[in-house]
């Protein structure tokens, strides 16, 4: 994932140079245009251990609880993440790169470091108010004059970046109401 040139947030160096010091600014300077980095992700699929409650202690500015995650990596995206970035290595190697620092994803899973993640779900659509929260048009099965978008209308994470298919359901969404809600506002949308 290249996103510019900047000198410090993309620069790879050695684990051999240290972070600082002399040895680093050489293999700064040397490295710059000969190094990169190679980003694989995959898909975490819901798991009961992994889920979204209200938070018994902590409470927001009106005093109601907030929301809390539930969430570690299931066994099986650890396996999948060990084999997927020897792969990657492999690749790399066969590319022709001296040195490689593969990195596979451990558990446990924690918020604070840019991880792209996507961490989705919450309020995930369907076609049964008994297992969703929103209707096909993200209408709320339960208050008829909200709608929901994002990327909590996914069950999960599909590896992929969600912004295109969260854009086509939005479009989904508001081409719906367009036809068929401003016509009778509260009603519940259905299928034309």
């Amino acid at each position: 994932m290249v996103t510019g040139g900047r000198p410090i947030g993309q620069l790879v160096t050695p684990k051999r140079v240290g972070t600082w010091g002399a040895d680093w600014k050489r293999s700064a300077a040397h490295d710059y245009l000969r190094s990169f980095t190679i980003y694989i992700s995959g898909a975490s699929v819901s798991t009961k251990q992994n889920y979204l409650d209200l938070d018994p202690t902590y409470r927001d500015k009106f005093g109601r609880p907030m929301l809390r995650m539930t969430f570690d990596f299931p066994k099986n995206d650890l396996k999948m993440a060990e084999y997927v970035t020897g792969k990657t290595a492999e690749i790399a190697y066969k590319m022709g790169a001296r040195e490689v620092d593969a990195m596979p994803r451990k558990a446990p899973f924690d918020v604070a470091p840019y991880q792209t993640t996507h961490t989705c779900g919450g309020t995930v659509i369907g076609d049964d108010p008994k297992t969703s929260v929103v209707n096909p048009y993200s209408q709320s099965w339960d208050v008829p004059n909200l709608f929901v978008t994002g990327a909590g209308l996914f069950p999960q994470n599909a590896a992929y970046n969600p912004t295109n298919t969260i854009a086509a359901l939005l479009y989904y969404s508001v081409e719906r109401i367009k036809s068929q809600y401003l016509k009778a506002p509260g009603v519940p949308m259905v299928s034309a």
